[in-house]
């Protein structure tokens, strides 16, 4: 992306959106790619990277609107997230808009530290019939409660009367003569999701909370947009966790293809984004035996309708402790476009704009200064072996494949961050096909073929002895996806693989990986 200046808020909210680009040098793996980019960050100031987190999509007359909590602190720890937005037509160009709605701060307001603005949080945007966007969003400080507030989190509102070019908090709103802060009865009140149901003739707003000891998902009804507080009503328990007692976080709801679909992420020890699903729209919520989207690589996922089409929002995270850490806060966005199945079940896959807008094939070679290019390679089982690569190059890669699995043991796939060429090794990283515990997962402490630490993040897929499964692969910096058989998508995030070698492996697994492509 582009770098960026962050602005006041004042200057930021009129402030003309800088298109977003990249900032690599060419190399000879790289097709020069004009700044398209699958995975950006929230802005760059400085040349660093600000990055996002929870993601609140909004599609608007051809538009996908990508409202996010960007990492930003203010002059205390007390004030921070920002709500900013970035802008695709496309999902590989976007636009910085900047910051739409800002946090208080002691910088701005002398009473900030009362405020329930103090930080943001997450929330949703919403179109009324008269053409007027309103966004519900969690307000949220730390010592809400020491400061005289009800609670530390309560739900606000705030409204564009300029196709979303600025944003104005009902305490500042002129033509509102009602603020709302809705509140629940405990510190844990946030996240709200509008939609608006014809047949009810009512606006519904989902809100993730806590009851009887556990995460629910509760819901308030209300007849216009513009209602004050006393005129949301509670309609009680939409959804209550029937698989712990965790937080439901960044709820969403959608109606496809006759299906209604309730999506939210797990607060706990999974953390995934989780899917429930019903026929009927007061029916009973059903589930399927893989109930997520993706892994824990992708983070508070929302879903989002753009015309006929379903796609699915969140990030990846940086990670914690360097680059064997585990995931931590704030990283990149990332998009699944989704797929629905005969009998309702959702599935991720590559959205068709990776494969159009990076299609220019490229030509990688076995390592070592041999001209033989890496299109195929069959292991026999026997021990470990592996075939390094050329370097990784620095723009956007896309690589598809098939793999052929012959037995049961072992495991084989993608090893990243060699330091050099060197067959018969593996790198910091990897990425395994694994048979023999019928998963796909990744691994990014890798000491030896015998030690490869804990799993970063896996997903279960059952492989059958001599079918071939088609991988597609899409790599943006240090993040990657990877797609197996239209059916599971593994998001990770794996650190100073660009510009090193790579090699597809066998450990003790007897399989063939077949019509390599790379492409830019």
């Amino acid at each position: 992306m582009k770098k960026k200046w962050l602005l006041p808020l004042a200057a930021a909210a009129v402030a003309v959106c800088t298109a977003v680009s990249g900032c690599a040098a060419p190399n000879k793996n790289t097709v020069e790619q004009g700044g398209k980019t699958v995975f950006p960050v929230s802005t760059y100031e400085d040349d660093l990277p600000k990055y996002m987190g929870d993601v609140m999509p909004f599609y608007d007359d051809g538009v996908m609107n990508i409202y996010h909590l960007q990492d930003t602190v203010g002059t205390n720890p007390v004030f921070y997230h920002p709500i900013a937005r970035l802008t695709t037509s496309d999902y590989v160009n976007y636009t910085d808009c900047g910051i739409s709605l800002d946090f208080d701060d002691a910088a701005n307001n002398p009473d900030a530290a009362k405020s329930p603005d103090a930080a943001l949080g997450t929330g949703s945007v919403i179109k009324d019939k008269q053409g007027n966007y309103h966004f519900f969003y969690t307000g949220h400080n730390d010592h809400g409660q020491e400061e005289g507030l009800r609670f530390n989190e309560v739900i606000r509102h705030a409204k564009s009367y300029d196709n979303q070019q600025t944003w104005v908090k009902d305490a500042e709103d002129e033509n509102k003569n009602h603020e709302l802060n809705l509140y629940g009865d405990c510190n844990d009140f946030r996240d709200p999701y509008l939609y608006y149901d014809e047949a009810d003739g009512l606006y519904y707003m989902l809100v993730t909370t806590r009851a009887n000891g556990k995460g629910v998902i509760k819901r308030y009804s209300a007849a216009s947009l513009d209602a004050p507080t006393e005129e949301w009503r509670d309609e009680g328990i939409f959804f209550s966790n029937d698989g712990g007692d965790f937080n439901m976080e960044c709820p969403s709801y959608v109606e496809f293809n006759g299906y209604y679909y309730l999506a939210y992420s797990e607060q706990g020890e999974n953390r995934v984004t989780h899917y429930r699903y019903r026929t009927e729209k007061n029916g009973e919520w059903k589930r399927f035996a893989l109930d997520s989207i993706d892994n824990s690589g992708f983070y508070a996922g929302r879903l989002e309708r753009a015309g006929n089409e379903l796609y699915a929002f969140a990030w990846c995270a940086r990670l914690s402790g360097g680059s064997t850490g585990g995931f931590d806060w704030g990283g990149n966005l990332v998009t699944h476009k989704i797929i629905q199945m005969s009998d309702g079940e959702l599935r991720a896959v590559m959205p068709d704009s990776y494969k159009t807008e990076f299609a220019t094939k490229v030509k990688y070679r076995y390592g070592g200064g041999t001209n033989e290019e890496y299109k195929q390679i069959s292991f026999d089982g026997e021990g470990f072996s592996s075939r390094c690569a050329e370097r990784l190059g620095r723009h956007v890669t896309r690589l598809n494949f098939t793999i052929c699995p012959q037995d049961y043991e072992g495991d084989f796939g993608i090893s990243f961050a060699l330091d050099g060429v060197h067959n018969n090794r593996l790198g910091q990283s990897l990425i395994a096909f694994d048979t023999k515990n019928s998963r796909l997962v990744c691994y990014n402490s890798v000491s030896s073929i015998l030690r490869y630490g804990a799993p970063l993040a896996s997903v279960p897929f059952v492989y059958a002895r001599g079918k071939k499964y088609s991988v597609d692969i899409i790599i943006d910096s240090e993040v990657l996806t990877v797609y197996l058989d239209y059916t599971v998508a593994l998001t990770v995030r794996l650190t100073g693989i660009q510009r090193k070698n790579f090699a597809f492996y066998s450990n003790g697994s007897r399989a063939g990986i077949e019509e390599i492509n790379f492409y830019e």
